[in-house]
């Protein structure tokens, strides 16, 4: 009862950060499901093995599989958390200036340094170098990219509208 409570006070408090935590949320769960699926159930057939090395541009990679995998479910997830953003968490921003192609396409360019930045390399470094156990890597990488988007997605996608003065 009592997180209850405190979730009820908070959110009356910080209605936008509950509401970004809980779309976060839930791109994290799409996001693991969709790992879990073409990387564990082999959704994706056409990739190789797990396990199996390949050169990938400059860089040699330990589990090409698991990159092509993370890179999936990075993407399907930001296109989802992006239509959470922008139909529930920051809907009662003024975005006159902005059409929402715009606001999508800036919103991808911060998810270029995010979740196919920050979240994969932090992901893929943990599990081919520390032996991590992919969903065991994840977090951490939510975590980090989290707190970019905040900052990215509050100060700039959808930052409140100035308000000019008389």
């Amino acid at each position: 009862m009592f997180i209850w409570q405190l979730f009820l006070q908070t959110l009356r408090a910080k209605p936008t950060l509950v509401k970004f935590v809980l779309v976060g949320g839930t791109g994290y769960f799409v996001y693991q499901l969709l790992l879990f699926a073409t990387y564990d159930w082999s959704l994706l057939w056409f990739l190789p093995e797990k396990g199996v090395s390949a050169r990938v541009i400059f860089f040699d990679h330990g589990d090409v599989r698991l990159l092509f995998s993370t890179l999936v479910a990075a993407e399907i997830s930001i296109v989802f958390v992006f239509g959470g953003h922008n139909l529930w968490t920051f809907r009662d921003r003024v975005q006159a200036h902005r059409p929402l192609m715009h606001r999508f396409g800036v919103f991808q360019a911060n998810q270029m340094i995010s979740a196919l930045g920050i979240l994969t390399v932090i992901v893929n470094v943990l599990t081919v170098r520390f032996g991590f156990y992919h969903f065991m890597a994840a977090p951490f990488g939510v975590a980090a990219a989290a707190i970019w988007n905040w900052l990215l997605d509050t100060q700039v996608i959808w930052r409140r509208a100035r308000r000019d003065a008389p």
